[in-house]
């Protein structure tokens, strides 16, 4: 007989509504995933898109300008082909800073910075999930 096992499945993505995508490459350093959630900023000398570093003073990778929607793998460096969200609202539990790998770091000036780009972080309390566990 097998054992039941209980998880905690989210339902929800970091898109939370009128979201605006565009199309563009994002830069890989080397093998990684980026994963949703993931706030991007554009390289002003090539336009690709990069992940966001706080405090990040290098060809505009301090300013936040998209949010990567679902998981993106390189197997090298190079270019990935994404579509990235560019305006719309967000969650904000789902927001992540690529180099923590979470989005503890994520200060309201970030959100600000966000939120002059169209984008807005919204609060939100899932209520389909069940505490079963």
């Amino acid at each position: 007989m097998s054992n039941i096992t209980i998880t905690q499945n989210s339902l929800a993505t970091v898109v939370l509504a009128d979201a605006a995508f565009e199309d563009g490459a994002l830069t890989f350093a080397g093998a990684a995933t980026q994963v949703a959630g993931t706030i991007l900023a554009r390289d002003s000398s090539t336009l690709k898109f990069v992940p966001f570093v706080i405090g990040g003073s290098t060809n505009g990778n301090g300013i936040p300008k998209a949010i990567l929607t679902y998981d993106v793998t390189a197997a090298g460096a190079g270019d990935i082909r994404i579509r990235a969200a560019v305006s719309g609202q967000f969650r904000k539990d789902k927001l992540i800073v690529a180099a923590d790998g979470t989005g503890a770091n994520i200060t309201a000036a970030i959100l600000d910075s966000l939120r002059l780009y169209g984008m807005t972080a919204v609060s939100v309390d899932e209520l389909n999930i069940a505490d079963n566990s």
